[in-house]
């Protein structure tokens, strides 16, 4: 009789699961961020996302003590969104020695790679990192610190009344200051009392620093900020801009669309989009009335009226003249689909006395005065936001800000 040696499993997962798991996850991270505010994104696509990364943090839990060594190479690499991916498994893992390594790997981190280990901290259970985290705020460097109030803000454990926030609030450094103001975003005007530095910041140069500091004082109801938004809407400002479309009072419609219009295409439509008015819509079907002399800005606006009312007028395909004499842009050109104009003149019909006599348009609904559960379903994250933060603008507080 032949012995059969007993089967011996080296591992109840399989291995190389492991390094797929992780950059999935690592990917999918990254869409998450560029998600996060998108005009086209709806809830239900950004829940969809966020279970898949939830399955991907799952697929590398199951290699439990086994874990740490084999996201080692992750943890300690030069990629922002690898470095989170194998951060925030471990944290979530709640093992005290898996957050020692990471907190280890923190305080080496630089650059980029940081903001990772940020976004992790900021995003898994804090039980075993907080302390180390306060003390990063108190004596780390200053892009350590800055890392340490985004986490500790996400968290609800920041103290506005820090002695370093001050002094990073006006850091000088790029990558610095706008963090901290982000990790400011959960305290509404109520929370503390604790005066902020907003015209020095707003004086900087940073336009990443100035898009910080607006997304603070919007959020917490400052009584300023339409005035702030409005005049460096008319400086160009592109922050200024943007939150000008979110926040202009019904009666400043015409005159944000003048400033719109000198806009490149894409950037004039999509603000209108933004800004949601009846005028914006009436503008837009205006934009897509001659194709033929302005393709592109015909073909934006196109994508603008759907998003303003929810109806694709979708037409035609053109590819554009090549803009230089590569070889590669004369095969490959750039392609727009043009509206289809007997399409947007029966929308308008059928629709155009109810949608001018409406407040502030999306997908199809008028988000004025309320947000249903259906708009909810079908509206854009930007449109979502910009609703809520009109509403701390009047004094209610409905949602936490976007921070990571």
């Amino acid at each position: 009789m032949v012995a059969i040696a007993q089967l011996v499993l080296r591992h109840r997962f399989i291995p190389e699961r492991i390094t797929v798991h992780a950059e999935e996850l690592a990917y999918l991270w990254q869409r998450r961020r560029a998600s996060l505010r998108s005009p086209d994104i709806t809830l239900p696509d950004f829940t969809y996302l966020q279970e898949r990364i939830d399955a991907h943090l799952q697929g590398l839990l199951v290699a439990g003590a086994e874990l740490a060594p084999m996201l080692d190479g992750f943890l300690h690499g030069d990629q922002r969104d690898e470095a989170f991916a194998a951060a925030w498994a471990l944290l979530r893992s709640e093992q005290p020695d898996n957050a020692r390594k990471v907190l280890e790997a923190f305080a080496a981190a630089r650059g980029p790679v940081l903001d990772g280990f940020a976004d992790a901290l900021a995003t898994a259970p804090a039980t075993h990192t907080a302390p180390t985290l306060q003390a990063a705020l108190a004596h780390g460097s200053p892009p350590h610190a800055a890392a340490a109030a985004l986490a500790l803000g996400c968290h609800r454990q920041l103290d506005a009344r820090s002695p370093r926030l001050a002094s990073l609030l006006l850091d000088a450094s790029p990558a610095v200051a706008p963090s901290v103001w982000r990790a400011l975003l959960p305290l509404d005007s109520s929370s503390g009392g604790v005066p902020l530095p907003f015209a020095a910041a707003l004086r900087q140069p940073s336009p990443a620093l100035r898009q910080a500091v607006l997304d603070v004082a919007v959020w917490r109801g400052e009584p300023w900020v339409l005035d702030m938004v409005r005049q460096l809407a008319a400086e160009g400002d592109e922050t200024g801009l943007g939150w000008y479309a979110a926040l202009c009072p019904a009666d400043e419609q015409d005159a944000a669309l003048a400033l719109f219009a000198g806009r490149p295409a894409p950037q004039r439509t999509a603000l209108a989009a933004r800004l949601g008015r009846p005028a914006a819509i009436r503008a837009v079907f205006d934009w897509m009335a001659d194709p033929g002399s302005d393709p592109v800005l015909a073909a934006a606006a196109a994508e603008a009226w759907e998003r303003l009312t929810g109806l694709s007028v979708e037409g035609e395909r053109k590819a554009l003249p090549a803009a230089s004499a590569d070889p590669l842009e004369q095969d490959f050109p750039a392609v727009v689909f043009l509206p289809d104009l007997a399409k947007a003149r029966q929308h308008w019909a059928t629709y155009g006395e109810r949608w001018l006599a409406g407040g502030c348009w999306c997908r199809g609904f008028d988000l004025q005065a309320t947000m249903t559960s259906e708009a909810q379903h079908w509206i854009g994250l930007q449109a979502r936001w910009d609703f809520a933060a009109r509403a701390a603008q009047a004094g209610r507080w409905l949602l936490v800000p976007p921070m990571v």
